[in-house]
């Protein structure tokens, strides 16, 4: 992963830091100002997505391994079974 899209909630520098601290671009996606009522925002259909798939998978949404690297390997597992199922069931 090479750049961290985030929804508007993270635009601290902290979360700019973490990025950048594992050599990622930090690019949100906000509103442009005096914009009022609904619009599709560029690339937020990315974060949606990324949460609905991560929700689908057994709750991998929330961190409930607290370590970085049982989560990582949760995801990994999550990516090859949704491997498996495209292969088996194309449509």
């Amino acid at each position: 992963m090479r750049v961290a899209i985030l929804d508007g909630a993270f635009t601290a520098e902290r979360c700019q830091t973490w990025s950048s601290l594992h050599g990622m671009r930090h690019e949100v996606v906000t509103r442009t100002p005096g914009q009022k009522g609904f619009a599709v925002l560029p690339r937020r259909w990315v974060v949606e997505r990324s949460f609905g798939w991560l929700t689908h998978w057994g709750g991998l949404l929330r961190d409930r391994a607290g370590r970085l690297d049982v989560a990582a390997a949760r995801i990994e597992c999550a990516v090859v079974l949704a491997a498996t199922e495209a292969l088996i069931n194309p449509a």
